[in-house]
């Protein structure tokens, strides 16, 4: 079983692991691609954060590197919050969870990373590991966690969509900003669990969140 999970913008900066010195196809097309194109309309951000960003795309081979689930630090992470968990449970991200990067592709929680900006919408990086992920996931049973930008990078075969959505006046949406903290949680509540039965995922109760009709849903 595979729980997929977005990466976040939010990153760690600095590194405690050696760089990686070298990129592997597809990551170094995109990465040669990236750093001869980049700028305010493909980074997405201005002034000294496109400069910042600009500046660690370029130096991605030569700098220090972060497990991947140390270096995002985003909303979701801040859901699963990984250091916290016990050892076993932490034995079970490693596992289970994979993350969909625009640059890396599939990443294990413990595969070293570079501090790096690129949006999966970008260069093609959706389909350009759509191929990819079709072949690494091809036998496994998928838990899919991610937004709709970065379903279009993935592909398989049997697995469940899981959306958290909110329903208010009868009329529902999605969890947004809430709904990112809460898959972190339920994360963190299958490893604390040690959920193996796609089934067994349905018990998951929190923040007002329970499953129906095929999503979990809160009503406010």
């Amino acid at each position: 079983m595979i729980i997929l999970i977005p990466p976040s913008e939010e990153k760690a900066s600095g590194g405690t692991l050696p760089p990686l010195q070298e990129l592997k196809e597809p990551s170094l097309s995109l990465w040669n691609e990236l750093i001869e194109t980049q700028d305010e309309k493909l980074l997405g951000v201005k002034g000294v954060a496109l400069e910042r960003a600009i500046t660690v795309n370029k130096t991605l081979l030569s700098e220090k590197t972060l497990p991947a689930i140390e270096r995002y630090t985003g909303v979701v992470y801040k859901g699963i919050a990984y250091s916290s968990l016990t050892e076993q449970e932490q034995a079970y991200i490693n596992k289970h969870v994979r993350i969909v990067s625009a640059l890396f592709g599939l990443v294990k929680p413990l595969d070293p990373l570079p501090e790096y900006k690129l949006k999966i919408d970008k260069l093609g990086a959706a389909k350009v590991w759509r191929a990819h992920t079709k072949k690494e996931l091809k036998s496994e049973w998928v838990i899919d966690l991610l937004p709709q930008a970065h379903r279009k990078a993935v592909s398989y075969e049997n697995g469940i969509k899981v959306d958290f959505v909110i329903e208010k006046q009868g009329k529902k949406v999605p969890a947004g900003h809430q709904g990112k903290f809460i898959k972190g949680r339920f994360v963190r509540w299958l490893a604390q669990n040690n959920i193996t039965n796609p089934e067994e995922i349905q018990k998951f109760k929190e923040e007002g969140f329970e499953w129906v009709d095929g999503c979990f849903l809160k009503r406010v």
